[in-house]
């Protein structure tokens, strides 16, 4: 999506996410996409029905590369410890908004600013996309507790809770000030967290 690639559809896609990001939404029209694509607007029809509609193809598509990214961390498949697994879980979350901060940005705008149009739709796939996430996270945490590894006073749940405020932090801290973090910061930070949380 970012790349841009030689089909009309990509040059489309990555004409429309950047004005996406960059003017927003309301913003950002047809005639405007067209006219940098080099097509007519019924061209782009052709492709997507509408504005909406390609925007949430690129929406669905940003969400969907990292769940599958997260889905095929190899080692949270190898007979680790799940608290052991939870840091990589952790780990590899971080390095990969590093490596998509642009898309990461792409996110954070439009959960912070839906415009009115978008608003319900972004919250509902909001929602399902986080609990797709969140549930890589709960598994691990349910292996915790049933490995006694966590102390079962309280819930999954409860700790999911933790750790996603504590992942969503970071991201949103690196995405503001664009600077990522070495490994060492990321190990020191969960030490901390752990220590403090669990």
């Amino acid at each position: 999506m970012i790349n841009l690639k030689n089909s009309t559809d990509d040059k489309i896609r990555y004409i429309a996410f950047r004005l996406f990001l960059e003017k927003g939404y309301e913003a950002t029209n047809i005639r405007n996409i067209c006219k940098e694509v080099g097509i007519k607007p019924s061209s782009l029809y052709f492709y997507y029905r509408s504005k909406q509609e390609l925007f949430f193809s690129l929406y669905d598509e940003i969400w969907d590369e990292k769940i599958q990214y997260l889905e095929n961390i190899q080692a949270l498949k190898q007979n680790l410890s799940p608290d052991t697994k939870l840091y990589i879980l952790f780990k590899k979350t971080i390095e990969y908004c590093s490596r998509n901060i642009i898309k990461q940005k792409f996110l954070l705008r439009y959960h912070l600013f839906p415009s009115e149009e978008l608003m319900n739709m972004i919250r509902d796939k909001f929602r399902f996309w986080t609990n797709t996430e969140n549930n890589i996270a709960l598994n691990i945490m349910e292996e915790c507790l049933d490995k006694k590894i966590l102390d079962s006073h309280r819930s999954a749940d409860d700790y999911l809770r933790e750790y996603v405020k504590f992942v969503n932090a970071h991201m949103i801290e690196m995405i503001i000030s664009n600077i990522k973090m070495s490994d060492t910061e990321i190990h020191n930070l969960w030490l901390k967290f752990w220590n403090y949380v669990f």
